[in-house]
């Protein structure tokens, strides 16, 4: 017998005379063997007992009787006390603990089983089981839903700070439902558009649903009755985020308002500040002649490129170097970057230093008009390439793109992703318009900034307040502190007079209306036009601050929902230290899970399964990122002592010159 094999799984806590019994409760419950004899010079344990014996038969009764070693078997006078062996004696934890990481390989249950029951082939055949055991498919069914109804009861205690949602129309998913004629179960496949929500600032999917209509008010009230029928605490919500879509931020008759109507207080704002980065690149695009035709399809002068699928394979020419001052992002802030825009990040380095290495033979993923990276860095890919015809059009149009995307598009794109907090969306939008006004044309600045005008949600006064409380500057969240005491005591003398005429003028929920953007602006708290208006009241009343809205109107600057439970004594505290949020200015975590919920709906059918599905995948990625490798491995088993040497491959690319130039 080769001692390369490892032994079972080691009692630690056990004796001789000990009996180990399987719980009738659970199927999957661990029964360890009595090791108590097992020494180091013997790889195996000698006490192992079969499943369908009752006498003894240890590893040493299948020695050959040739073997120096071999000892006669014993007899034992009661068996009673040995244990049960059985497949569960072999794995090292419940097979409800692997259900997440076996949902994750999007494996079927058939195929699992089979594995399972194969391995335990391959561990017969080398003599570390007894038997060949069945793993069936419906053992591993029963683990999946026990592990995915604890999680769902486990969503019941959440009381988020935050909830984000997004939604998309899944096509040709797997339907069941109840025939309310005759009763029985029909499977059919069918579209659906499912929306998913997400706890933050902890990433939690909380679940998916399905709203009546795709309005404003019919997400709204689909999100509040999910959140109702799993009982989740709405208690401490203090913020809600999205997308920038009509149907989501519409002041009137949007989800976020609907929201706030039915929970009858107002909430923070964040809407995706990555959106507001991403659309000024495609006006841009169609600007020069370009355009969509379907998800996926372009039009114009360099359509037929960008949509090509061996672009990455063509050679390098010599090119001129575009861009100025690109900032350089540490290691570790780029290993936690999504690989396409890693990507894109070597290759504005690339444009920018002339310097390059093999990364430019990289396949790179296909176009989507949902997110434009793909797109960006496949601009940037055909201006290296050599050989390609274009006219003067064309030509223009190139070099215009890759400027903006290496001076102004990727530079916001990758604050936004190190600088991720609540607090930081006025500040990435000053920076986009900045940069636009130093790198762009006249006629390209026009059309950017009416990207940035209809998509300016996060220059709200609400959004900078808070902005201005965690600034670093102490000047600055001094005067954010000042804003709020005018506020405040503008609506309480408004309050005042309402509750002596009986005439209501404060509305409880605010209309967050978008601001008129000031681009003439020289910082973040300037981003809106503000001016102080007289109340009208007797007692010499205070001045109220108003703000310019997107028509051109007036409206009264409200506190942040964030802070409107604070006292004047705990503001003022922000003197002395900065204001500190956890929450996402982005809604990329919600984009994942709507991901997982468009996977989840194309394996399972009933809506509790697909639930399951979402929340064991969830939290198999989060306990493990990326890929299974060898080096990672050995970094998680002893991350303090293992330096495994790196490949020659990799010592090239380390000394390489792009490589000095890459990172910070």
């Amino acid at each position: 017998m080769s001692e390369e094999f490892l032994p079972p799984p080691r009692l630690s806590n056990s004796s001789p005379d000990q009996e180990v019994t399987r719980s009738s409760g659970s199927t999957s419950d661990l029964i360890i063997p009595n090791l108590s004899s097992h020494s180091e010079s013997d790889p195996f344990p000698v006490d192992y007992v079969s499943e369908d014996s009752s006498s003894l038969q240890s590893f040493a009764d299948r020695r050959d009787e040739t073997d120096p070693d071999y000892e006669p078997p014993q007899e034992s006078a009661s068996n009673s006390s040995k244990p049960r062996v059985t497949v569960s004696t072999y794995l090292p934890c419940k097979l409800d603990e692997l259900a997440p990481e076996l949902e994750r390989s999007s494996a079927g249950m058939e195929s699992q089983a089979r594995a399972f029951t194969a391995l335990f082939g391959v561990l017969h055949k080398n003599g570390i089981v007894e038997k060949k055991y069945v793993v069936p498919r419906s053992r591993l069914e029963s683990s999946f839903r026990r592990d995915g109804h604890r999680r769902i009861e486990d969503l019941a205690n959440r009381c988020p700070e935050a909830i984000f949602f997004d939604g998309k129309e899944d096509k040709n998913i797997r339907l069941s439902f109840k025939d309310p004629t005759t009763g029985k179960m029909v499977h059919s496949n069918g579209k659906r558009s499912h929306y998913s929500v997400v706890e933050q600032p902890s990433a939690v999917p909380l679940g998916m649903f399905v709203p009546e209509r795709s309005t404003g008010q019919g997400i709204a009230l689909g999100l509040y009755l999910y959140l109702e029928k799993r009982k989740i605490s709405l208690q401490n919500l203090r913020c809600i985020g999205g997308d920038n879509t009509s149907a989501n931020s519409g002041y009137q008759g949007g989800a976020f308002r609907e929201f706030e109507l039915l929970l009858g207080r107002p909430l923070q704002r964040s809407l995706c500040i990555l959106h507001q980065v991403e659309l000024p690149l495609r006006q841009l695009y169609i600007h020069y002649g370009g355009g969509t035709q379907a998800p996926g399809t372009f039009t114009g002068p360099l359509g037929d490129l960008i949509m090509s699928s061996s672009i990455w394979t063509k050679p390098i020419r010599v090119y001129k170097t575009i861009g100025k001052d690109f900032p350089r992002l540490d290691r570790k802030t780029l290993d936690n970057m999504s690989d396409d825009a890693s990507l894109m990040y070597k290759y504005c380095i690339a444009v920018e230093t002339g310097i390059h290495d093999n990364f430019v033979y990289r396949k790179i993923s296909n176009c989507s008009t949902a997110r434009w990276i793909t797109f960006g860095t496949r601009i940037l890919r055909i201006y290296l390439t050599e050989g390609i015809a274009l006219n003067a059009h064309a030509t223009e149009c190139l070099e215009r793109l890759v400027s903006f995307i290496v001076n102004v598009y990727y530079k916001v794109f990758a604050n936004v992703k190190y600088k991720s907090s609540l607090i930081d969306a006025p500040s990435h939008l000053y920076d986009q318009i900045r940069l636009t006004k130093e790198n762009c044309q006249p006629s390209e600045q026009q059309v950017v900034f009416k990207s940035i005008q209809i998509n300016s949600y996060m220059a709200h006064p609400e959004a900078i307040i808070i902005a201005m409380l965690g600034d670093k500057k102490k000047e600055v969240r001094q005067k954010a502190v000042m804003i709020i005491k005018t506020v405040l005591a503008s609506e309480a003398y408004v309050r005042h007079i309402e509750n002596e005429s009986g005439v209501r003028r404060l509305k409880k929920v605010r209309q967050y209306i978008k601001p008129m953007i000031n681009f003439s602006c020289r910082s973040y708290h300037e981003l809106v036009r503000t001016k102080y208006q007289k109340v009208k009241g007797p007692d010499n009343p205070p001045k109220k601050l108003v703000y310019q809205t997107y028509n051109n109107e007036w409206e009264p600057v409200t506190i942040p929902p964030l802070i409107r439970d604070m006292t004047i004594t705990e503001l003022e505290r922000f003197h002395d230290k900065p204001m500190e949020i956890k929450i996402p200015c982005h809604s990329q975590t919600v984009e994942h899970t709507v991901a997982l919920v468009s996977q989840a709906t194309q394996r399972r059918r009933t809506e509790d399964t697909q639930l399951m599905n979402v929340l064991q995948v969830s939290s198999a990625r989060k306990n493990f990122k990326g890929k299974v490798t060898h080096r990672r491995f050995a970094e998680t088993e002893n991350s303090e002592n293992a330096q495994l040497p790196l490949k020659k491959s990799k010592l090239r690319l380390e000394d390489s010159d792009f490589n000095r130039v890459l990172y910070k």
